[in-house]
């Protein structure tokens, strides 16, 4: 970690905990071996929208059409993941303040907005979701829906506001059920059509191209690829990073992906809740995302806290608000949000914006390995913020004219243009 990045993680009042170490290192007493890491990184990726995601791709592809899109977006992905992840344990920071390496100490806060609105974003449409689902399967609940959506969001804060140890504690109860589902989905799907070789011949109605594929399963998780630092400078080694990192996202993305797919095949429709109903595995899937759902939104509400301490580093709220006050009124955005509807109008400002979430590792890669010339001590590096607009647009224009794997192009695209410039006129924007 260098003396910069010391200086810019630095806490302004003596931890303790109480920020979940946002000012400063994790302290290599807190550090925490592969499995623990492991099941925190795999807990986050094992949601229910995988199964979705796989199931919608599959009903629109032949099987080697869907393998091949899932396989390459979720190598992007898990490459994302690691190499921003090893970042962290090198320099000991969070997502939202290893981004200031590239953007500055201001220019990060324009990132880690960002990552809030996400973040609050998917918790409130998740928590209308589940509550969607209690009401499906069971009849007799008394609490509509809008109400049950904000009880259910406060139950998944409870983990979250205690930091890593609540993630840890979530995920070691999330990951074993999101394999029991896809153990039981997978047998489902053998005893169904009595075998598995017309998943290999089936020829689906409508179809999907490779770049709508595989750029709707990095869409959906670039955001959560991109906050795994968060979570790796908890590790004790770079190769705990590796191998957690890479095995995680690996079972949590492609695995449960592979068993959307599969499903939907098997039983021709592309709803993976209905889908699975056919199977007669209905109130299973139900009692298993209870944990999936679970161990990713207290993930997301973990890393919008951190987030949100990057922005009020730089006022005079900085080492004011814990770790958990912050978790607390995320979760009750979250919540008042999906109560009075107004998450439809925040989901296109999102889905516009989230264009521009695939540059940001690049940027943080480019600016550790290509440019070595950290911003960390300034307040806005122009040069990121033009990198980042362009590298977006560029990732736009190849969704749309249906080119390779979009937020790839981007990511490359971005990280060659941020290098050029900053080599080209980093003399200047650190003059100022």
């Amino acid at each position: 970690m260098s003396e910069l990045e010391a200086q810019a993680a630095a806490p302004a009042v003596k931890e303790e905990g109480a920020y979940e170490f946002a000012f400063e290192a994790v302290p290599e007493d807190k550090k925490k071996g592969g499995l623990s890491l492991f099941m925190v990184l795999a807990g986050y990726p094992i949601a229910l929208s995988n199964f979705v995601t796989g199931a919608a791709i599959g009903i629109k592809m032949s099987f080697a059409q869907a393998m091949t899109a899932i396989l390459a977006a979720d190598a992007f992905l898990i490459f994302i993941a690691v190499c921003t992840g090893i970042i962290s344990y090198e320099t000991g920071l969070s997502t939202s303040f290893l981004s200031r390496t590239a953007f500055g100490k201001k220019g990060s806060s324009i990132f880690s907005v960002l990552l809030a609105l996400s973040a609050i974003n998917w918790i409130g449409i998740n928590g209308n979701t589940f509550a969607g689902m209690i009401q499906t399967n069971f009849a007799w609940w008394p609490i509509p829906v809008s109400i049950t959506g904000v009880i259910v969001i406060f139950i998944w804060a409870q983990s979250a506001i205690r930091g890593y140890k609540g993630l840890e504690f979530i995920s070691f109860l999330g990951v074993p059920a999101a394999i029991v589902l896809s153990l039981a989905c997978f047998i489902g799907v053998g005893i169904k059509t009595g075998g598995y070789t017309s998943i290999f011949s089936y020829v689906p109605n409508e179809t999907m191209t490779f770049t709508a594929a595989s750029a709707s399963v990095v869409g959906s998780w670039v955001f959560g690829c991109i906050i795994t630092p968060d979570v790796c400078r908890y590790a004790r080694s770079k190769k705990t990073v590796l191998i957690s990192g890479t095995s995680a996202f690996f079972i949590g993305l492609f695995c449960l992906q592979f068993i959307g797919v599969l499903v939907a095949m098997a039983t021709k429709n592309g709803n993976f809740s209905a889908a699975t109903a056919a199977l007669g595995l209905g109130y299973l899937v139900f009692a298993c995302s209870v944990f999936c759902l679970w161990t990713t939104q207290d993930n997301n509400i973990y890393g919008a806290s951190l987030a949100l301490q990057n922005v009020f580093n730089e006022t005079r709220l900085k080492g004011k608000i814990t770790h958990a006050q912050i978790a607390i009124s995320i979760s009750a955005c979250a919540a008042i949000f999906a109560f009075v509807g107004a998450l439809k109008y925040l989901l296109p400002i999102i889905s516009f914006l989230s264009v521009l979430l695939a540059p940001v590792p690049a940027l943080i890669v480019a600016e550790r390995y290509f440019v070595k010339n950290s911003k960390i001590d300034i307040d806005i590096n122009p040069i990121a913020i033009v990198a980042w607009i362009l590298g977006g647009i560029c990732g736009k224009v190849c969704l749309e004219l249906n080119f390779f794997v979009s937020p790839v192009i981007a990511f490359i695209f971005t990280l060659i243009v941020y290098t050029i410039l900053s080599k080209a006129f980093d003399g200047k924007v650190l003059k100022k």
